[in-house]
């Protein structure tokens, strides 16, 4: 059992971009800083999930998913994301779902220490059962590509990579 916050979920955003189906929007709060974050979860064809997450006081900031909260509590934070993933997986059993662990301002975007953060903790709590691992470490960028989904597409590993490539062309090596 991970160790997270409740949750709430608030509204499914409707999309105005051609590429995200519906964005889930959820909300928790931290009891030992007391602060509120927002987890956005972008759904996109191919039954992909993207999660981000960022402090609600920063919603408006262009920087809000480089900044960091020195609130030391990743782990925590990490845990109720994965909570929020394993409830959409329940209802979407090929799912699949990924990250980018942004860079903080003046990081590199390659292997970032929130890459590696939510990677560690990713690899811990979510097996090989369920999930092939892929990840590119040059763009800090981790995707939980669904076994069963693959099995009915083997060349979904490089449709994935193709799709976004495609939707963000900074992605391509």
């Amino acid at each position: 059992m991970l160790s997270s916050y409740p949750y709430r979920f608030v509204m499914n955003e409707p999309s105005h971009d051609e590429y995200i189906l519906e964005t889930a929007i959820y909300t928790f709060r931290s009891t030992k800083s007391n602060l509120t974050y927002l987890v956005r979860i972008e759904h996109y064809k191919m039954d992909i999930y993207i999660i981000k997450f960022f402090l609600k006081n920063n919603r408006y900031s262009p920087y809000k998913y480089n900044l960091l909260t020195n609130t030391f509590e990743p782990r925590r934070i990490i845990n109720t994301c994965i909570s929020i993933l394993m409830e959409i997986f329940k209802h979407h059993p090929k799912a699949s779902f990924g990250f980018i662990g942004a860079n903080k301002i003046g990081e590199s975007e390659a292997n970032t220490k929130r890459y590696n953060v939510y990677r560690k903790i990713v690899t811990t709590y979510m097996g090989t059962e369920t999930f092939y691992h892929h990840y590119n470490a040059d763009k800090s960028a981790y995707i939980l590509i669904n076994k069963l989904k693959l099995k009915e597409s083997p060349t979904l590993i490089q449709e994935i990579e193709q799709f976004f490539i495609d939707i963000y062309p900074s992605v391509e090596n």
